[in-house]
């Protein structure tokens, strides 16, 4: 896969661009810009249906991250966005997320996901996802001292009209690539 084979300085290179409090200015403006664009590369290159239905992370930062997906390209028989780019919307993120904060020396590994699907999709849709300091604090401990470490992210799907529609809940576990050789 190609995000384990890529250097640990892009992630730090991304963190350090989209974590950097200079959000004013058409020099950050323009960096911010540059390091999604990359992130998003990166991503589509990694993983290519990501890249086949659109994805793109708009902003990501120290704990957050937003995604979207766009209803072009996504429809499914009824003309509603299809499960699995919903899926895929709520999915990916978790992936990103660990890579971006604690990069290429730990894996992130999808162990279980929930989807309640609860309106059809019938336009472009968002999500967001947030862990606290302290949550990603409690991360990077117990993978350093254990080698793994779980964790949970929920988030709704949001259409361009704000309405939800569709709830996610992903548990995770990032692993040591140490770990991964025992």
């Amino acid at each position: 896969m190609l995000m384990s084979s890529l250097p640990q300085r892009f992630f730090s290179w991304a963190h350090q661009v989209l974590a950097s409090r200079e959000t004013t200015g058409r020099v950050a403006l323009l960096r911010r810009r540059i390091a999604l664009k990359a992130v998003n590369r990166v991503v589509g290159l990694s993983v290519p249906f990501v890249r086949r239905n659109h994805f793109q992370v708009l902003a990501l930062h120290h704990g957050y991250l937003k995604a979207w997906i766009p209803v072009q390209g996504n429809r499914n028989h009824m003309g509603t966005i299809y499960a699995g780019a919903l899926f895929m919307l709520a999915e990916v993120p978790g992936g990103v997320m660990a890579l971006f904060e604690w990069g290429t020396d730990y894996v992130p590994v999808l162990k279980e996901m929930t989807m309640h699907y609860l309106k059809p999709a019938t336009s472009d849709v968002t999500v967001e996802f947030r862990l606290s300091d302290e949550e990603m604090l409690r991360i990077q401990t117990i993978a350093k001292a254990q080698g793994k470490c779980e964790f949970t992210l929920q988030a709704d799907l949001v259409d361009a009209k704000g309405v939800v529609v569709a709830k996610s809940e992903a548990h995770y576990q990032i692993r040591t690539r140490a770990s991964l050789l025992l």
